[in-house]
């Protein structure tokens, strides 16, 4: 979008705002509104309402998802299903109590852990709550039964709400409201008030009945009673009563509190949970992973059960990917191991197990509390603890303990390297041979294409560690749009040449280099176009709780939304603490993103958000790897986000740090990218080639810093944090400029934050954040010229998104190899971050869309980044392209508000070159003009 005008003024490159700004502040804000008019309807979603992603989609995925081969020689045991119990010291005696309480009421029992109100009625005094609240429960009616609700101050209702005889009614200031309902089954109730807008939702097993209506009484703004009354036999389960409570803090703004958690059960201390003979009837049934955590379960240990009846082996091994952030593991009443780190556990538990009988693998996760949360984490500090996925091995005692691989070498022939590890706890040697098989695997399966055996002779006790290279004729290549995977199978023979056991990996051949800079995946040029994630997933009572583990359908929607914005790119950047290593490892996210054709960039449960540097788990690092080392999908290893006190030391800080962490990482993986940070300028280094700091005084960087694999990139915003214009105009920035014009290593944007948008305040009344402003709120200020109103909301969305295409437009043309926007999805800031490029409801705000226009392999738009056309300025058309070359036509035109076309201009025969291209047409000037705003399509058509 283009505004015309003949002044004079106008004529060059005008600024938004900033040094040549020719609009006033309303003026910019009417370009807004006429920009998210048309672009809304542009990306067919003109009301801004529409989700992303649906639950049928994420089943569908799921369901789609194929599962990891099995190994045809051992037997590998999946402990999916476990039993899980949550307890805290005195809880015991706490709901016996409670529980006393609730029965206490005349006509009210407690039946089959539920509450049975029989022509019985509960008045509770609850701590006040004078803002805002949620009610949730579940009912089931007898025939010809009610049940009433109240929430009150004193005498005076505030919201009442009646079911029974197949309807719902509700007192308003409007009057009765009433709507028919089906009361066969048990239904779901949920009430969303807001005290300070004096309006109320009320949903019925998940549907909107009555939407955001007017409170009975407008004067109360206190309320601090609850009246259950039943009329005939009523049951009444699982009851929460969630406060939100006003905080002055501009980052939290709000704090839940919970009022009332009950489900009517008593709550037993699990004493003598290791034996196999524990009655664990009443645990409930989890898959791992499972979590606990979040305010509903703060200070609780989960407790796991698990039964399993087990043949006859040699060896058993169990693997645990994280015991987060630590606990106990036994095996048959004894204790296996205490866990006191989140690093992935191999264990030999061979002596635990019973062979031909029953067994019992009991594992207790520690609570856990965050200890510095950082700027995003919810006001809730009770970040999920959870057991990741766990499996049992059963094998020869010779066992294969890993199996790495990477493509070395891709031409006509891939050259892939295998590294197999083989542990034999005797007091000889083993002979024998190894066997190393690729079959294609992923979409399809298909016969051996390469096979090779060596003779081995493992020595005892140690890990012994043999490399094979095997040459792999016409490879099916991973990349997005065609993402092959092979299976890759490793056996190993005794003397007789037996198979006594075998491991069995999928994986990818793919490469990943950088050079004359330009990123190259598979020797052609490529990009990292995408978006990160930080891990907080409203409702507001979960956020904490699902930080570093949510359930597969959180993984799965994330993972469809990266796609339908055909990006290539997740950065998987979870974290809620400051100077603690509490990055993810989860495997999920890796599977997932091999099978849809998804690039990811990699942190590890070992990376830090900010501070020392020396706070990464380097230890750990390399075990982290191991567990996904295979994965085509992961292109990068990330080890800190920004660590910011490099400069409170001496240079030798930025040296042994950058010098550690490289040779860390890439002693264990020579094939992948290594980002130290992603945020340069924090270092000493002060140039590309680091050969003066950031003070411009001269220093010799360590080798390290020039390495084949080292990144360079930072987080470069040129019209985030209330930049005005000028920033974008005159970009790259100085550290920018030394990285690209070396031209040699490529150059991402690990965490653009453009701009805030607000969301579509319509979708979420009733929610705790509603209509509350984000601490980025007056970056609108500075980039616009004051800040937006709530009512304003699709304003803040049309310069978000006209901002991130202007600005990743610009950044391509000059280079730059990747961008990852921070972030994906609502949710940081107990739910009021703005970031964001979807909401905290599922629905994609116009940066969204402008994201995704942005990330088409081949576009074409202005050349510069020029707001205002004056009588002087032309249309300087550029094409950007990525792929193969490729000739097309472009044509250019010009429409009004409307969608009328005014004028058009056709480019024929535009040769583009095979890699990345950029190619500047003449300029020129439409004959027609619109009376004021003008929207100019760029439409690239393919040879004729």
């Amino acid at each position: 979008m283009r505004q015309f005008t003949k002044d004079p003024t106008a004529n060059g490159e005008t600024d938004f705002k900033g040094e040549t700004e020719w609009l006033d502040t309303d003026g910019r804000i009417h370009f807004l509104n006429q920009y998210a008019d048309f672009a809304s309807k542009f990306f067919e979603n003109p009301d801004l309402d529409q989700a992303i992603v649906t639950d049928g989609e994420i089943d569908s995925l799921l369901s789609a998802l194929k599962p990891q081969p099995s190994p045809r020689v051992r037997e590998t045991l999946l402990l999916k299903d476990w039993k899980s119990y949550g307890y805290r010291r005195g809880q015991h005696e706490e709901s016996k109590t409670a529980l006393r309480e609730w029965k206490s009421y005349k006509g009210v029992t407690i039946e089959e852990e539920a509450l049975v109100l029989e022509n019985g009625k509960i008045e509770k005094t609850i701590d006040l709550m004078d803002w805002r609240f949620k009610l949730e429960s579940r009912i089931r009616l007898s025939s010809g039964s009610t049940v009433f609700w109240s929430l009150k101050k004193g005498k005076e209702n505030v919201i009442e709400v009646e079911i029974g005889e197949n309807k719902i009614r509700t007192q308003s200031t409007l009057g009765m409201k009433e709507s028919t309902l089906d009361l066969n089954q048990w239904v779901d109730l949920l009430i969303e008030a807001d005290l300070q807008e004096k309006k109320f939702n009320v949903r019925i097993n998940g549907v909107l009945v009555f939407d955001f209506i007017p409170m009975a009484n407008q004067k109360i703004d206190i309320v601090d009673e609850i009246i259950i009354e039943g009329h005939g036999k009523v049951v009444v389960d699982d009851l929460l009563l969630m406060n939100y409570a006003q905080n002055d803090n501009v980052r939290i703004p709000f704090i839940p509190e919970v009022r009332i958690d009950e489900n009517f059960e008593l709550k037993k201390p699990p004493q003598n949970w290791t034996d196999i003979d524990f009655d664990d009837g009443d645990w409930k049934e989890v898959k791992l992973p499972a979590v606990h955590g979040g305010l509903r379960e703060a200070g609780e240990a989960l407790y796991l059960r698990k039964k399993l009846k087990l043949g006859g082996f040699e060896r058993g091994t169990l693997e645990i990917e994280s015991l987060d952030p630590g606990g106990e593991v036994w095996i048959n009443g004894e204790v296996v191991t205490v866990v006191d780190t989140r690093h992935p556990r191999v264990i030999d538990v061979t002596r635990y197990l019973r062979k031909n009988d029953q067994n019992i693998i009991a594992v207790k996760v520690r609570p856990y509390r965050s200890n510095i949360p950082m700027t995003h984490s919810p006001a809730d500090r009770n970040i999920g603890w959870f057991l990741d996925e766990t499996k049992l091995v059963l094998s020869s005692q010779c066992m294969i303990q890993d199996v790495e691989v990477y493509t070395k070498e891709l031409g006509g022939v891939a050259l892939q390297s295998n590294t197999i590890r083989i542990q034999y706890p005797r007091s000889e040697y083993f002979s024998g041979n190894v066997q190393v098989n690729y079959y294609p695997w992923f979409p399809d399966e298909g016969d051996t294409v390469a096979t090779v055996t060596i003779p081995v002779e493992v020595r005892p006790r140690i890990v012994n560690t043999i490399e094979v290279d095997l040459p792999i004729t016409d490879p099916l290549l991973w990349a997005p749009g065609n993402p092959h995977l092979y299976k890759v199978e490793v056996l190993l023979r005794d003397n007789e040449d037996q198979v006594i056991d075998d491991k069995v990996i999928t994986t990818g051949i793919r490469t990943i280099d950088q050079s004359g800079g330009y990123l190259y995946v598979n020797q052609k040029v490529e990009m990292l176009n995408g978006v990160q994630i930080m891990g907080f997933r409203t409702p507001v009572e979960k956020l904490a709780k699902y930080n570093r583990c949510p359930p597969d359908e959180i993984v799965a929607e994330e993972m469809l939304m990266v796609q339908k914005m055909d990006a290539n790119l997740l950065r998987i950047h979870v974290h809620a603490e400051k100077d603690t290593a509490d990055g993810v490892n989860d495997i999920r996210y890796a599977r997932l993103a091999d099978q849809m054709g998804i690039y990811l960039i990699w942190s590890t449960a070992g990376f830090i958000r900010e501070g020392e540097a020396w706070n990464v788990d380097i230890e750990g690092y390399p075990a982290y790897m191991a567990r996904v080392f295979n994965h085509p999908s992961i292109v990068m290893w990330e080890a800190s986000n920004h660590p910011n006190r490099f400069k409170n030391h001496d240079i030798s800080d930025s040296h042994d740090y950058i010098r550690d962490i490289y040779n860390t990482i890439y002693d264990r993986d020579p094939s992948r990218l290594i980002s130290p940070t992603s945020f340069w300028q924090h270092t000493h280094y002060g140039n590309y080639r680091g050969d003066l700091d950031y003070e411009g005084n001269p220093m010799v960087p360590v080798p390290e810093y020039h390495a084949s694999r080292m990144t360079r990139g930072s987080q470069d915003a040129y019209t985030g944090y209330g930049a005005e214009w000028t920033k974008l105009r005159t970009a790259p920035n100085e550290w920018a400029a030394s990285c690209l014009n070396a031209g040699e290593k490529a150059y991402f944007n690990f965490e653009h934050e453009e701009s805030a948008g607000q969301p579509n305040w319509e979708l979420s009344k009733g929610k705790p954040w509603y209509k509350i402003q984000s601490y980025e709120w007056s970056y609108e200020k500075g980039s616009i010229g004051r800040k937006l109103n709530a009512d304003e909301w699709r304003a803040s969305q049309a310069w978000q998104a006209f901002s991130a295409w202007e600005s990743m437009k610009k950044q391509m043309l000059l280079g730059y190899d990747g961008f990852s926007w921070c972030s994906l999805r609502g949710g940081a800031n107990t739910g009021t971050y703005q970031k964001p490029l979807i909401d905290n409801l599922r629905h994609p705000k116009l940066a969204y869309y402008t994201n995704k226009m942005a990330f088409q392999r081949t576009w074409a738009g202005s050349a510069n980044v020029d707001v205002i056309y004056g009588p002087d300025d032309a249309i300087e058309p550029v094409i950007h392209h990525l792929g193969e070359q490729l000739v097309v036509n472009l044509r250019v035109t010009l429409v009004n508000a409307e969608n009328i076309e005014l004028d058009a201009k056709e480019y024929h025969d535009v040769q583009l070159k095979r890699g990345r291209d950029i190619v500047k047409l003449p300029g020129f000037q439409f004959d027609a003009l619109p009376g004021k705003y003008g929207f100019i399509v760029y439409e690239i058509f393919g040879e004729e």
